[in-house]
């Protein structure tokens, strides 16, 4: 078998047959046997090196199949893809400034992204690598970019809320849809459910960059919301009540041996949200100190307390059980 383009097109676009994957991946790793330095890297600086040595070898070839006839084009591309092995990882592990940023998706293959789905109808709670917190609502999928070392990336699919940990040197990232999310550290509320007309963040703390598909940017700062419509792509910057706490939020409860009715109708009042409980549960007593925490918090600790289930549905929720004694 003869190495040419169309065989490494079918092999960067995953459509390759086992053969001339084994004979790309072969040519591949006879450089390993050169003294490039290739022996001292980590599985991982492997992995990073060569899906940026397959982006580079795409863009090569776009971008000489417009000036160069087609039989130089699989040299030209090869030959890039050897100056890149011989010059080292350098010049990869420098961030671009001209790039711009929110279109930086990478090119490493989707088994090296870690998923995470809510398949249940409760807050799942997910601690990602770099130590940030993201809570997904229910019907919500989330993929972390594994192997990035210059950006932290993440793709969503649903609602989720984002307690992003700090780290100057990697900017967050995160893609739903016609939306791109860039924060450093802070959190926030995205709703992106790919089927909605408008999806929406939400900012708690911090300063957070929101941009369209068009590359139009806004900065929206605490108590501060975007509303982007996926038909149009316009984006509109509201402000959100400063005397609200909405669902997404910490807040502070406490409750001193009061029945659920009450509590319910604290919870709803406090975090602009509506319970159904069920008649069975109005009996049961609370008593709890909460302190600057989350709705999902309250409320598997109430369904631990009393013996409870809950089910959430945006700023639905419903409460049922089979009571107290």
């Amino acid at each position: 078998m003869k190495l040419n383009q169309e065989i490494i097109e079918r092999y960067l676009n995953n459509e390759a047959s086992e053969g001339e994957i084994f004979f790309v991946e072969r040519w591949y790793a006879s450089f390993e046997n050169n003294p490039d330095g290739l022996s001292e890297l980590s599985q991982l600086e492997r992995i990073e090196l060569e899906n940026k040595i397959k982006k580079s070898i795409r863009e090569e070839i776009k971008r000489q199949e417009r000036y160069t006839p087609p039989r130089w084009v699989w040299a030209v591309a090869s030959m890039a893809a050897m100056l890149v092995i011989v010059a080292g990882l350098s010049f990869y592990f420098i961030p671009n400034s001209h790039e711009k940023i929110s279109k930086i998706k990478s090119d490493i293959p989707i088994s090296d992204w870690a998923k995470y789905e809510n398949s249940s109808a409760k807050i799942l709670k997910v601690v990602l690598p770099d130590g940030s917190v993201v809570l997904l609502q229910p019907k919500t999928q989330l993929s972390y970019n594994q192997s990035d070392r210059l950006y932290r990336q993440v793709n969503l699919k649903g609602e989720a809320f984002f307690d992003v940990k700090r780290d100057e040197s990697r900017p967050f990232l995160i893609y739903s849809g016609k939306m791109t999310t860039t924060v450093l550290g802070t959190s926030f509320n995205v709703k992106a459910y790919p089927a909605m007309e408008t999806f929406e963040v939400s900012v708690v703390t911090g300063k957070v960059s929101v941009k369209n598909e068009i590359e139009k940017e806004v900065i929206l700062l605490p108590k501060q919301q975007v509303v982007l419509e996926t038909k149009t792509d316009e984006m509109l910057v509201n402000l959100l009540p400063t005397d609200k706490t909405f669902y997404w939020e910490l807040s502070s409860l406490q409750f001193d041996d009061d029945n659920m009715q009450n509590v319910v109708e604290r919870i709803e009042q406090n975090f602009n949200v509506s319970i159904d409980l069920s008649p069975k549960l109005r009996n049961c007593r609370l008593s709890g100190n909460f302190e600057n925490v989350h709705l999902s918090t309250i409320l598997e600790i109430i369904c631990r307390s009393i013996e409870a289930e809950y089910v959430i549905d945006g700023q639905n929720i419903s409460l049922k059980g089979n009571g107290c004694p």
